[in-house]
This record gives structure tokens, sequence and C-alpha cells, in this order.
């Protein structure tokens, strides 16, 4: 996972952003698939909707999943949101579990994973 992992970065007119036990950490992660889309969708939606929720929201262990985005029949956006000390942590966590799922789906998926700046 940490192999494959590149934050990208278009945020030089915000500048540095102090980091705090209070500060919230976004991962988007944007997944493509050629031929699969269907199948990515369905396996990460199944795998989201199996998740535990609470007052309408998805946690898991330390971080909340929003609802999926279906851009076309063939990309899939996703966020992993954390705050806290161990937020980086449960987000890679996370992350690598979402990635297993979509692998699992399409082998050959591609998956951008896009730090946003922390608030």
């Amino acid at each position: 996972m940490a192999q494959r992992y590149e934050l990208n970065y278009g945020w030089a007119r915000i500048g540095p952003t102090q980091w705090n036990e209070d500060s919230v950490v976004t991962l988007q992660v944007d997944l493509h698939s050629h031929h699969r889309g269907d199948e990515v969708w369905e396996a990460l939606t199944a795998w989201r909707d199996a998740l535990p929720r609470e007052g309408g929201v998805t946690h898991a262990g330390g971080c909340e999943i929003p609802d999926l985005l279906r851009l076309n029949d063939l990309h899939t956006t996703a966020w992993i949101v954390s705050q806290g000390e161990d937020a980086f942590d449960s987000i890679a966590h996370w992350a690598g579990k979402l990635h297993a799922v979509a692998e699992g789906a399409d082998a050959e998926v591609e998956i951008t994973w896009t730090e946003l700046p922390h608030r």
C-alpha cells in the first residue's frame, strides 16, 4: 500500500497548514475501471454497507466513510475522513481495505489517492 501512495497536492497557493490533534484529514480515492466498473461499484458499495452506521454516518475504526459517488459506469470516488492523533494510521488502514476490495473486483483498477488539505 505505502509503495503506491502518492500525495497529489495542487494546493501551493494555500501554503502550509498547522497540524493539531483536532485537525481533520481527508483522503480522496478515485477509482477507474476500464472494463469492470459495475463490479467495482457493487463490491465497494457492499463493503461500505457492511460497515457500522451511527446516525446515518458510516464509521469504521476511527474513520468516517461518506457515501460513494459514481461519476459514470467506469469511475467511482470515495473518501476516508479521520481526525486526531491516529488519523493517518486509521486512514492508511481503511485505505488498504478499500484497495483490496477494489482490486478483488478488478485487478487492473486504476486508483488515485489524493490527500486533501487538512482543516
